[in-house]
């Protein structure tokens, strides 16, 4: 083997991922599921065609009450929920799902994006808050944060 193969042979291993990198993520692999519990329409849409879009399977719902008979369905791998819903709230769904699904990754939203607001959801349960409006930077950036874990 000459100098110039063992060189091409180092830098291709080199470049090579190692396994658990989050570059080795594409979007065939993920297919993890995600209930999104949003009861602005606009939001809960939007937010679900982003979440497609990048492999999940959605389950969206506009309620507390309506999260319940999904996950009696499908056990979510994670899921993201608005703090405050009408009726049941979105933080004592959060701490059921959390009681009930102690491997999924808890992810609060809320409008009210305050210190306080995430203290208070990590309190009951939540992995993560991130502050409305959701941005597909900070919705991946809250993803990633816990890909590892479901691989």
């Amino acid at each position: 083997m000459s100098p110039t193969d063992t060189e091409q042979q180092q830098s291709s291993q080199s470049s090579e991922e190692t396994p658990g990198d989050s570059r080795d993520l594409r979007k065939t692999d993920v297919k993890r599921s995600i209930l999104l519990v949003e009861d602005d329409t606009q939001s809960r849409v939007a937010l679900s065609e982003i979440l497609s879009l990048w492999g999940y399977q959605v389950m969206a719902v506009g309620s507390a009450e309506e999260a319940e008979a999904a996950v009696e369905q499908v056990r979510p791998d994670a899921a993201l929920v608005d703090v405050f819903l009408p009726g049941w709230s979105g933080a004592a769904l959060m701490a059921r799902l959390r009681q009930r699904f102690p491997e999924t990754v808890l992810i609060g939203m809320s409008a009210l994006g305050d210190s306080e607001m995430s203290r208070q959801c990590k309190e009951i349960g939540a992995d993560i808050f991130i502050s409305k409006p959701v941005t597909m930077e900070k919705l991946s950036a809250a993803l990633r944060a816990k890909h590892v874990s479901w691989h």
